[in-house]
């Protein structure tokens, strides 16, 4: 018998198993290689990242990880603000001067720059604290979609706004709460940093420190709580198995936790009902001439308004001008909210990236031209969406049932800064076992 079992690879799955690796363990990843939403992917001369793009602040949690597991990140040395919009690519050194670019109206442009402002005097305090789903102001963001925080919105400020949300959440400001859309907007210009080779080289550091406690393969059919422990059924490489433990970890998404842990008590399955998640997709297409060309310099995101995309990045940005003077060719991320992303993943792979290849030659005309390979990525479960009154089931989502403890971005958010916190909060649940 262990004395813990992991479910789910991910980094959450990963940080708690590798914070418990001298115990008597095991991680349990359906997948043949661990990271979850972590996936990086070899495109021409460049890495890009699939799902995860960067680490968030220098100090953050997931930088302090990296550091220890001896993971290289470098800063993302952006030194422009751009905005697609209204069929342009608009750029600045700050947010005021992008405000100034903007076709907007006088009147747009008061109510927006007055907006950021309040936003920033109320909310910038709990941007970077950890999350406290009972602090006032972190409710507010909560009770009320983003539309009605909002208020009355020009067509204009709606396109800008549902941009960010889109990024952020997902959804549109009429589905999604303004917490996420907020936190972005405060985040927008704070220090970023990507992981040399791509963001799966954290998790792929993550497996190897963990070793001999990661199974691959393992895809756990069943989780059940017994009168001595706790029993995950899996079906593995050599056919149907059983593990008992004295605990249970389930760091798998909402969704799949529901379904697979079979024991839950009524008050964890209705909090566990409540949760939904956002699809996303993600295309890259490499190019025959740099990014630059398109994206123009010091930027790396182009938030879009108005698009099937709603962002693209730039993942040769953080490399060596030498490399890219070698390589002569550039890589551009695009990637969808939660509704088109519905739509791709109805369609055959060539025909989705195909659409995205056409939308992002309206936004660059003459760009598909020069698309020398291409690759697609779908997630039906990327990021949970918050609903109005998400931060009243907190309190359940992180709870202990019985043996079995949670964690992953339901439980926290944050994105991968989120993950990593949940896990730790594991770890201080199972503290026996340290």
């Amino acid at each position: 018998m262990y004395d813990l079992i992991v479910v789910g690879g991910g980094i959450a799955g990963l940080t708690v198993a590798y914070r418990l690796r001298h115990q008597n363990i095991l991680l349990l990843e359906k997948e043949s290689v661990a990271g979850g939403r972590t996936l990086s992917r070899q495109l021409g001369d460049y890495v890009y990242n699939a799902g995860a793009q960067v680490i968030m602040g220098g100090q953050s949690p997931v930088a302090a990880l990296a550091d220890e597991l001896g993971v290289a990140r470098t800063l993302i040395d952006k030194t422009k603000v751009p905005l697609f919009f209204d069929g342009k690519l608009y750029s600045a050194s700050s947010q005021a001067g992008l405000l100034a670019r903007l076709p907007l109206s006088l009147p747009d442009k008061l109510r927006f720059g007055l907006g950021a402002l309040r936003i920033q005097r109320r909310y910038g305090p709990v941007a970077h604290r950890a999350f406290d789903p009972a602090d006032p102001r972190i409710i507010e963001l909560n009770q009320s979609t983003a539309a009605e925080f909002l208020g009355s919105l020009s067509p204009d400020l709606c396109k800008i706004w549902n941009a960010i949300a889109t990024i952020s959440d997902g959804e549109s400001i009429d589905l999604t709460t303004a917490f996420h859309p907020v936190m972005v907007m405060l985040h927008f210009l704070d220090q970023e940093y990507a992981v040399v080779g791509g963001t799966h080289q954290l998790t792929l550091a993550l497996g190897r420190a963990i070793g001999n406690h990661l199974r691959l393969g393992a895809d756990v059919r069943e989780v059940r709580e017994t009168e001595t422990g706790v029993e995950v059924t899996a079906n593995t490489l050599t056919g149907e198995e059983s593990f008992q433990a004295e605990r249970c970890v389930m760091a798998m998404p909402g969704p799949i936790t529901r379904s697979l842990v079979k024991t839950l008590p009524d008050w964890k399955r209705e909090a566990l009902e409540k949760i939904d998640y956002a699809s996303q997709t993600s295309a890259a297409f490499l190019l025959d001439r740099p990014s630059e060309q398109w994206m123009g310099t010091g930027v790396w995101r182009v938030p879009i308004a108005g698009h099937r995309a709603c962002a693209i990045t730039d993942p040769t940005f953080f490399y060596a001008d030498e490399v890219k003077r070698r390589s002569g060719q550039g890589l551009l991320r695009v990637y969808t909210g939660d509704l088109a992303s519905k739509e791709l993943q109805t369609l055959p792979r060539q025909e989705a990236m195909d659409e995205l290849r056409r939308d992002l030659d309206q936004i660059f005309p003459g760009i598909a031209a020069h698309v020398i390979e291409s690759d697609i990525a779908h997630w039906a479960l990327a990021n949970p969406k918050w609903r109005v009154g998400h931060t009243e089931i907190y309190p359940s989502l992180q709870a202990p049932a019985g043996r079995i403890h949670f964690c992953g971005d339901y439980t926290s958010p944050g994105y991968m800064n989120g993950s990593v916190l949940s896990a730790y909060r594991v770890v201080d649940e199972l503290g026996a076992f340290r």
